[in-house]
């Protein structure tokens, strides 16, 4: 009875041993061999600085199933095309891949674990996993993925994906799909704003697909400021400058007053300017009188002579006041009265009285 359960077991146990794959321990290299070891199930590079990698050396083996080539420093892959191989097993976490080439592991029936968790990934190529359905476990967490592929997440009998440490993007089309693909809703979500921190899982659809009018509410309200901030600028500015077209004006029409009025009398003038209580030096009272020149509406030139004969003038320490002006009127009658004493003199049998030569 012994002997007929040993020529079954035997069998199978022949069997198991023949499809197991013990990998051997780590074979350090600097450099990618140029030829691969034939007959081999698994190839341990792991801890090497191999850079990178012709990932078509490896897929020409027959018999490799298991293919370690974690924390080798690895950058990039040489991948030129697609073929079935005996995969089930790749390791290529810890390196620095920033992308992966199209159609990376395709076609691969035998393929159940892929780690590329902890390199530089910022998304995933097209026709990657395609028709490799075999799959069960990926591991993609600590790379810059912000989606997914629709085809990744609908794996027949993928079990476990691994996706934390990845900013995702958390935008009404991908979280529709979590909605459906329960598998991935253990991410964290990076962006928007309003769902930064949170599990996708407990992200609700209203958060991120916001109506169409009120994006377009968000795009438009910064421009409507800005406009508005214009405008009251070129106001601004306006204002400013309309004093001065009005005081060029005003003194446009005093010159011409002037004109017109030819050399008046510097008495007058100075009684004007007397009256509004301002002190006026003689020489330029002496010097209005020969003005005749007629100052250009919005010539900036003559505003600028102006305002610096104004500044002079009010600088001179000649300036006469109200007792010199009553004084010099007096010395100007008594003048004429002497004038008129001689003239009247010299006509027979006029009298005139002392009084009036006193004035």
């Amino acid at each position: 009875m012994f002997g007929g359960w040993s020529a079954l077991i035997f069998p199978l146990l022949m069997a198991a041993i023949a499809s197991s794959c013990l990998c051997p321990p780590a074979n350090i290299l600097t450099d990618f061999p140029s030829e691969v070891p034939v007959g081999v199930c698994c190839l341990n590079y792991s801890g090497s600085t191999l850079g990178v990698v012709p990932w078509s050396r490896l897929t020409n083996q027959s018999s490799l199933r298991i293919l370690d080539l974690s924390r080798c420093n690895i950058t990039s892959l040489e991948f030129s095309s697609v073929g079935a191989s005996l995969l089930e097993k790749v390791y290529l976490a810890h390196n620095g891949i920033a992308a992966l080439p199209r159609y990376f592991l395709a076609g691969q029936p035998r393929l159940k674990v892929v780690d590329l968790s902890w390199n530089m990934l910022e998304e995933l190529p097209v026709g990657f996993l395609q028709d490799s359905d075999s799959l069960l476990h990926l591991d993609l967490r600590g790379n810059q993925l912000r989606s997914l592929p629709v085809s990744v997440l609908q794996r027949p009998v993928l079990s476990n994906l691994e996706l934390d440490g990845n900013p995702w993007e958390c935008s009404c089309s991908f979280l529709q799909i979590l909605e459906v693909e329960e598998l991935a809703r253990n991410l964290t979500c990076a962006v928007p704003w309003t769902l930064a921190g949170r599990m996708a899982r407990s992200a609700k659809l209203s958060d991120a697909c916001r109506p169409a009018s009120l994006t377009a509410l968000f795009v438009a309200l910064p421009i409507l400021i800005l406009a508005t901030l214009l405008l009251c600028w070129c106001c601004g500015r306006k204002r400013k400058e309309a004093p001065v077209f009005r005081a060029s004006k005003k003194r446009t029409s005093n010159s011409k007053g002037t004109k017109s009025r030819g050399n008046s009398d510097p008495m007058q003038k100075t009684a004007d300017h007397l009256g509004e209580g301002i002190l006026i030096p003689a020489s330029k009272m002496l010097a209005s009188t020969n003005e005749d020149e007629e100052v250009p509406l919005g010539s900036m030139e003559s505003l600028h002579s102006r305002s610096e004969g104004r500044r002079l003038s009010r600088s001179e320490p000649d300036a006469i006041s109200v007792t010199e002006v009553l004084k010099d009127s007096t010395d100007r009658e008594k003048a004429y009265m002497t004038q008129s004493t001689e003239y009247y003199s010299l006509v027979p049998g006029i009298q005139l009285d002392d009084s009036d030569h006193d004035g």
